[in-house]
């Protein structure tokens, strides 16, 4: 069987999950000007494709006999696949907000026979519910932010949003709903909502202790490593056993390496698509030219100063 870092990476290629723009660079959260930007959640358009990552972090974690009390998704991009990673190791899943673990109790399913045939949802609470309802039915999946991002793609909806599609709309808040905006950015996409599913988040999460137990943390990517370390921070704050994280696609950026090197205790990281893998996959399928190589061969020996030498400096927030 092929390795799974190259499936992964011949998927993100196909459907531009990775897609590179040299002439344009990406703006990153940090500010840097970056010649390649990964967008993992247009994985979660195919139930193959959530389920390639799933069993791949399956494998991840019997190889290397990880175990496992709890799973947590990293917010906003890690819950879904952690949902799915969840659901197939039948393990509870959390998300963490201000120090506090909320266990997802996920489970609900609707019947297809009136329409939808994409499932939607806000977030970062109703993720894990919509996930769970799109690998039942095998279904696309899709999230809608409150608003655009201001970095990267600016995308609003995560995903692949396709016209003509009728989507199941799950909106499980915390606080102010914003299923209107939702609802207006899908319609925007030409995406109908035909099923609404809303209710407070309290009614599907209980706040747990985590004290003493093995989390494993599932981050979507890994670039400077900041946010990640952050995560897995905040649930050993909380007395959880944190030591590895698991991460779809890995720059391998000696910053990530820093951060996880900040930690007071060792946490162990996993990706199941590098780099170097990366490369060597688009090479074969003809994504790459010579140039670009090279380009790509710059921007990873040197990824900070690469935009200002090429004359795209940091944007300053």
């Amino acid at each position: 069987m092929e390795d799974i870092g190259k499936q992964i990476a011949k998927a993100a290629l196909e459907i531009k999950a990775i897609t590179l723009s040299p002439d344009d660079p990406y703006t990153w959260a940090s500010g840097y000007r970056m010649p390649i930007y990964n967008d993992n959640r247009r994985l979660l358009n195919s139930y193959e494709h959530r389920m390639l990552v799933a069993n791949g972090f399956k494998d991840t974690i019997q190889s290397e006999n990880i175990p496992v009390d709890y799973i947590l998704g990293t917010s906003t991009a890690g819950i879904a696949p952690a949902t799915s990673i969840a659901d197939l190791l039948k393990v509870p899943l959390i998300i963490m907000e201000e120090g506090k673990a909320y266990h997802c109790k996920t489970g609900i399913t609707v019947g297809t026979k009136v329409g939808y045939d994409v499932v939607a949802s806000t977030c970062p609470w109703a993720i894990p519910h919509g996930v769970y309802m799109a690998n039942d039915k095998q279904l696309p999946f899709m999230y809608v932010r409150q608003s655009k991002k201001g970095h990267g793609l600016k995308q609003q909806i995560e995903g692949i949003p396709e016209e003509g599609k009728k989507a199941l709309l799950v909106d499980f808040y915390k606080g102010e709903s914003y299923f209107d905006d939702a609802v207006k950015a899908l319609l925007e996409k030409g995406v109908t909502p035909l099923i609404q599913l809303q209710c407070d988040f309290t009614n599907l999460t209980d706040e747990v202790s985590i004290e003493g137990k093995n989390v494993l943390v599932i981050e979507d990517l890994m670039s400077t490593g900041g946010s990640s370390a952050k995560e897995v921070q905040s649930a050993r704050d909380a007395g959880g056993i944190v030591n590895y994280i698991l991460s779809i696609f890995n720059y391998g950026l000696d910053k990530a390496v820093q951060a996880f090197g900040s930690l007071a205790q060792k946490c162990e990281v996993r990706s199941l698509l590098i780099y170097d893998v990366l490369l060597d996959v688009a090479k074969e399928t003809g994504d790459l030219i010579d140039e670009q190589v090279k380009l790509l061969g710059e921007w990873r020996a040197d990824p900070f100063n690469w935009g200002e030498k090429h004359g795209f400096p940091k944007v300053e927030k």
